[in-house]
């Protein structure tokens, strides 16, 4: 029987946590933070002026209530991929 399991353990191999070639092609294709409409420094980020869009070269989706309510650092042109240097710290901690 523990023959077997081995020749089990051997069959399965190592697990792999990351992604495929593939998969790791498709990231850029997933949806990530932008700036939809001209932002002024010192203007409040809204659901009006961030959303939600193609390709994946701002924020992670997850980061969209975190982004939300903060400041931005510097003028923010549309079409811009969000990332944290633009934003102030969040002071709500």
């Amino acid at each position: 029987m523990v023959d077997a399991i081995r020749v089990t353990e051997a069959a399965l191999g190592e697990p792999r946590l990351e992604p495929t070639a593939a998969e790791a092609e498709s990231r850029r294709f997933r949806r990530s933070l932008f700036v939809v409409e001209d932002v002024a420094t010192g203007e409040t980020l809204t659901e009006r002026n961030v959303r939600s869009i193609r390709p994946a070269a701002g924020l992670h989706t997850r980061e969209l209530e975190a982004v939300l309510g903060r400041r931005a650092v510097r003028q923010i042109e549309r079409g811009t991929p969000l990332s944290w240097d633009l934003l102030e710290a969040d002071t709500r901690l």
